[in-house]
């Protein structure tokens, strides 16, 4: 009898085990169930960010493309115009170095590519740098005005009326309102409204001037 006590004792302690190790199955079996569901979450995620990473390259390749292209031929219209010179064409060179675009400026002269610096003086960075200005307002669809700030200042006076003229045929071409912040009296006499911003013990003070008093001068 005690053998027989002893046998149900072991074999209820089992299906006590039994069913702590199903409830461990059922645990585990449901973990596992939603640890599949997890993956195939994030492969779904993963297959749609690599679909956007790859559109947004070639978006990103397209608009690079576009800005370039507009850039190199509003660059060569400035350059010719400014420098009066028809054998002059800038060119853009785009490349990947590291993963990341670079892009490199020359101006071909006849059938020679050379540095900008080298066919036309340093001058000519500021009026590259002016034209990459125009041409991410047209290629974003930028409103508004254009705002410079001091340009032209390495533009000597022989090509500083030139480069003046192109500007503002470009802002009457795309209707926008040109600003100019400038201690050049070249550039203040082709202002259609001129003021003057004075400074007296830390205030500032702005006035307009007669526009006929700085042709007098």
């Amino acid at each position: 009898m005690e053998q027989i006590q002893e046998l149900r004792s072991r074999l209820k302690e089992s299906e006590t085990q039994l069913h702590i190790l199903l409830g461990k199955r059922t645990e585990l079996s449901d973990a596992l169930e939603s640890t599949i569901s997890k993956l195939a979450i994030i492969d779904s995620e993963s297959a749609l960010l690599s679909s956007t990473r790859e559109l947004l390259q070639k978006v990103s390749v397209r608009l690079r493309l576009q800005i370039s292209s507009r850039f190199a031929s509003l660059a060569t219209d400035a350059i010719r115009y400014i420098f009066q010179r028809d054998d002059l064409t800038f060119i853009v060179e785009l490349d990947v170095k590291s993963n990341l675009p670079v892009a490199s400026f020359y101006v071909q002269v006849g059938d020679y590519k050379v540095n900008p610096k080298e066919a036309l003086g340093g001058s000519v960075y500021e009026i590259i740098g002016i034209c990459l200005r125009l041409v991410c307002l047209e290629v974003f669809k930028l409103k508004g005005p254009l705002l410079l700030d001091e340009p032209l200042r390495s533009v000597d006076a022989t090509n500083l009326e030139h480069a003046l003229e192109f500007i503002l045929q470009y802002c009457k071409e795309t209707g926008r309102q040109l600003f100019i912040v400038t201690h050049n009296e070249l550039i203040a006499k082709r202002a259609d409204k001129l003021f003057e911003v004075t400074q007296h013990l830390g205030e500032s003070s702005v006035r307009e001037k007669v526009i006929s008093q700085m042709e007098e001068m």
